[in-house]
């Protein structure tokens, strides 16, 4: 079983339609596709507007439903963990029919780290890794989500901490196992200047040793990239040691031979 769960559509900060991410999906061998648009509590330019949601969810329930289909769909979401606001993200959740929620961690404070590499001018980047793993723990703990997506995102533009960063891998490793959260392989990372998978190997090492599951996203942005990268995803899983992979159906998980 191959899942790739991390897409976005035009219906968020996408480029391609619902139905070209199903064809590729067939084309690339994956056996499930989820379609997991941007959510969030905070007004955002990537996020599935508010006069749209109710259109994106006919149109995958509509996929989903749809005879002989190549490609066993799944229905998700990534959605922003912002502290405080987790009375509304739990609403948002329950407010719709998802398989599995992403949960990600995109500000710290009210900068938007992940969009403009220039804004890391001149801060103290240990300190920076500090602020976003208290956030990525928070998330875990606050239960909200069946799969951290990105764990590492805070490298993305290719800044790595001065210090070892297991000190912090460690307590991550400590929330996901008290929580029973899934810890997603996220390919995308190895199109962006850090130029590795999300997270990296000595994160995923502990992950196995600590019995964490994981499962596997593209971080697709367009049809082209579903299932980038994961014949090498596969391969280092499963040196690993790595042999079953987290699937979701109505966020309830299965543990799958891949």
């Amino acid at each position: 079983m191959i899942p790739d769960y991390h897409t976005h559509t035009n219906f968020s900060d996408g480029i391609s339609t619902h139905t070209s991410y199903l064809n590729q999906a067939n084309y690339a061998n994956i056996d499930q596709l989820g379609f997991s648009d941007h959510f969030s509590i905070l007004d955002s330019q990537w996020s599935v507007s508010k006069k749209d949601i109710q259109s994106m969810r006919e149109r995958v329930q509509s996929i989903q439903m749809a005879e002989n289909l190549p490609v066993q769909i799944k229905f998700g979401a990534e959605i922003d963990y912002i502290p405080g606001k987790e009375k509304e993200i739990h609403e948002l959740v329950e407010s719709m029919p998802f398989d599995y929620v992403i949960g990600s961690v995109h500000f710290i404070g009210n900068w938007n780290f992940d969009t403009d590499p220039q804004s890391f001018r001149g801060k103290d980047i240990d300190e920076l890794y500090d602020q976003y793993y208290d956030l990525v723990r928070q998330s875990i703990h606050s239960r909200l989500y069946d799969i951290i997506g990105h764990i590492d995102l805070i490298k993305k533009f290719g800044h790595f901490p001065n210090s070892d960063p297991s000190r912090w891998y460690k307590k991550i490793i400590r929330s996901l196992k008290k929580t029973n959260t899934v810890v997603e392989l996220n390919t995308n990372g190895q199109n962006k200047p850090c130029g590795e998978f999300y997270p990296d190997k000595t994160f995923l090492h502990m992950c196995f040793h600590n019995n964490i599951p994981v499962t596997l996203g593209s971080d697709a942005h367009e049809a082209n990239q579903i299932g980038q990268y994961f014949e090498k995803a596969r391969e280092l899983l499963k040196s690993i040691g790595y042999r079953k992979i987290a699937c979701f159906s109505q966020h309830q998980r299965t543990m799958e031979n891949f």
